[in-house]
């Protein structure tokens, strides 16, 4: 009888202990697995908005600062803007629905930088600089877009 119960406090020790070891592997596996896909996501946001910006032909009005930008492009019909709000990043065109790029977003920040490119003694739009970070990854995505074409710098 008492080879009995210490051969079943012994296999409930090693059951107890490779049930700790499979938690910690199977957690690690899903921790990295919605890392993984929030990179993704985020990579794929950081380049649609990349493509959206790289043919820019005018912006009305200055980009509000870690806010929003509204442009016109050479290549997408209307009036476009790319926007965050309420930790998601959104884009829209005419005014319409926003369609969401990236979402859980903690931090958004957009700069712009006019120089002038062409001599001109006016101001261009040098490049556009995105970045943010999310909770999920916990890393900041960052990309600055160099317009293909000259325009002016809002005022």
């Amino acid at each position: 009888l008492i080879e009995l119960v210490l051969t079943l406090i012994l296999v409930g020790m090693i059951g107890a202990f490779t049930g700790f070891f499979l938690f910690t592997g199977v957690r690690g596996y899903l921790t990295t697995k919605e890392t993984t896909e929030g990179a993704l996501r985020a990579q794929t946001a950081l380049e649609r908005i990349s493509k959206e910006l790289r043919y820019i032909e005018t912006m009305p009005s200055a980009p509000v600062a870690n806010s929003s930008i509204t442009y016109t492009s050479k290549r997408l019909p209307g009036q476009r803007r790319i926007s965050y709000a309420d930790g998601v990043i959104s884009i829209s065109v005419d005014g319409g629905t926003e369609w969401p790029l990236m979402k859980d977003v903690d931090t958004f920040n957009l700069s712009w930088t006019p120089a002038d490119l062409n001599d001109d003694t006016v101001d261009d739009i040098a490049g556009i600089t995105i970045s943010f970070n999310t909770a999920q990854v916990g890393q900041m995505f960052s990309t600055t877009i160099y317009p293909r074409g000259f325009f002016a710098a809002p005022p």
